[in-house]
């Protein structure tokens, strides 16, 4: 199953983020955000961060529009809002769809495909209020502002992607240690069945122990290779399309979180990882607490970014 593992230099570009989330490559930035320090950022190549945007429901999921206006979640909410570059900080967003009626947790990853149609992901439980984990489902937004479920009975929906051929729907379904896909049919989520059964991958009694299969993050390249964050297993890891793994970037000490391709010629791999501080036991203790600090770091990749999304 798995190829011979080339080596990575990885690269800090930048750092001072609290936990940063859905990172995306847009017109020569990268945009990250920052689910606990309550801010949207642009991060400039090198390494320059801008605060574009507060949102003190936190935000996670982030997309553009194929006219190129950034969308982003207030997760607590369950809203999505619509950037605007040209207003004041603090009053530059406008709501663009109300998902309050449709989930039962909070908004988690999503992508903007090139007709404008949002699949954005609810994890099913408000963790962050006590709730135990249950099953979520993928939120669908039209262009023309409907909002419906697009699929059912998601556990803990997380990083999602849409193939190069624009046919098939990936996303982590985190705590089940899986990649789950569904075939999309004139906007439609059908078919859905396993991808990939992450604790193959990460089968030893210590990977098992600690649940090294989580998968946050992902992001697709022109090859529909998938680029996995590893939560647990402090790495990003490549797989083919037929589930192969083909590389791995390691970081250590690090909860990695998301990743996305761009840079000039779209083969800078942008990582954000997470370094729990203090004594917590676990990640969302740290979170919680609010004792969490996020780098982003590059490294270089052999395919680029193509037509696929995000």
């Amino acid at each position: 199953m798995f190829s011979q593992q080339k080596e990575y230099t990885v690269q800090k570009l930048a750092s001072g983020l609290c936990h940063g989330k859905s990172t995306r490559w847009q017109a020569g930035k990268l945009y990250v955000s920052d689910m606990i320090g309550e801010k949207v950022y642009s991060i400039d190549a090198a390494g320059h961060k801008t605060v574009i945007a507060l949102q003190p429901n936190k935000p996670n999921g982030l997309g553009f529009l194929p006219n190129g206006d950034l969308i982003l979640s207030s997760m607590l909410e369950n809203k999505l809002y619509r950037y605007r570059p040209h207003a004041p900080v603090g009053d530059n967003l406008e709501l663009y769809a109300d998902l309050c009626g449709l989930f039962s947790g909070y908004i988690g990853d999503m992508l903007i495909d090139d007709n404008g149609r949002i699949y954005v992901n609810d994890v099913g439980a408000r963790i962050f209020e006590g709730e135990g984990l249950k099953p979520g489902r993928i939120g669908v937004v039209e262009p023309d502002g409907t909002c419906k479920v697009g699929l059912e009975n998601c556990h803990f929906p997380n990083g999602i992607a849409i193939t190069p051929d624009k046919k098939r729907l990936v996303f982590a379904e985190t705590f089940l240690e899986q990649l789950s896909t569904v075939d999309i049919v004139d906007g439609q989520l059908v078919n859905r069945r396993i991808f990939l059964d992450m604790t193959t991958v990460f089968a030893s009694e210590e990977d098992r122990a600690f649940k090294r299969g989580c998968v946050e993050g992902l992001t697709v390249d022109a090859e529909g290779g998938l680029w996995l964050c590893v939560l647990h297993a402090e790495q990003c890891v490549r797989v083919d399309t037929e589930g192969n793994v083909t590389d791995r970037v390691h970081i250590p000490g690090h909860k990695v979180v998301a990743c996305t391709l761009g840079g000039e010629d779209g083969k800078t791999l942008f990582i954000s990882a997470s370094q729990i501080k203090g004594t917590h036991k676990n990640l969302f203790e740290a979170l919680v607490a609010r004792d969490i600090e996020a780098t982003i770091f590059t490294t270089r990749v052999a395919v680029g970014r193509g037509d696929a999304r995000p």
